[in-house]
């Protein structure tokens, strides 16, 4: 009986050790996963964008995906950190916006505009799902677009133009003032 017990014990210690230095032996010869990249840069463009607002909005999404029948539905919980950003399209501007009459010049620029939003999904979680099964990933994919768009839509009742304006005033007025050697007025157009 004690033989068989030892035998037992034995062979439960041979087989762990195994499994361990099978673990061990499959991790050394199957290294870290590769990824190769072939780039080409497609376009390059010219940017006449100057940002003058960043707006940090979070958003707590629940996203749901009714089922047919006597089906649960399937339900996610995010939060979402968003960015947009807003400033002034330089490129709008005209010959005829910047008026020198003599002591005072005057700049007319291009109303404030949201110039890029965009969600930050390092600062964003996946809180929770329910019943996601095979359609998890279309459930999270679909919470982050919608999350996109109300986003912008929140950016735009921060009062983010009005800042843009003062940002603009600020940076650009004495910039402008040693450039021409004259005062500067800095109106935007509606």
């Amino acid at each position: 009986m004690k033989r068989t017990i030892l035998l037992l014990v034995l062979f439960i210690i041979f087989m762990c050790g195994s499994g361990i230095l099978g673990i061990i032996i499959y991790n050394k010869f199957t290294g870290a996963s590769k990824s190769e990249h072939l780039l080409s840069v497609e376009k390059i463009e010219n940017m006449g964008k100057m940002e003058l607002v960043k707006v940090n909005i979070k958003d707590v999404v629940e996203q749901t995906k009714e089922r047919p029948l006597f089906l649960p539905n399937a339900k996610a919980i995010l939060i979402i950190a968003g960015e947009v950003f807003a400033g002034i399209d330089f490129e709008k501007v005209k010959r005829e916006d910047i008026i020198d009459s003599g002591t005072l010049v005057t700049v007319t620029l291009p109303k404030p505009e949201i110039l890029l939003s965009k969600v930050n999904h390092e600062k964003s979680k996946v809180y929770n799902v329910d019943w996601g099964g095979f359609s998890t990933a279309d459930l999270v994919d679909a919470a982050y677009k919608n999350a996109e768009l109300i986003i912008i839509e929140e950016a735009a009742k921060t009062g983010y133009e009005e800042t843009c304006k003062n940002n603009a005033k600020a940076l650009l007025t004495p910039m402008f003032r040693e450039l021409s050697g004259k005062d500067v007025e800095i109106l935007f157009k509606d």
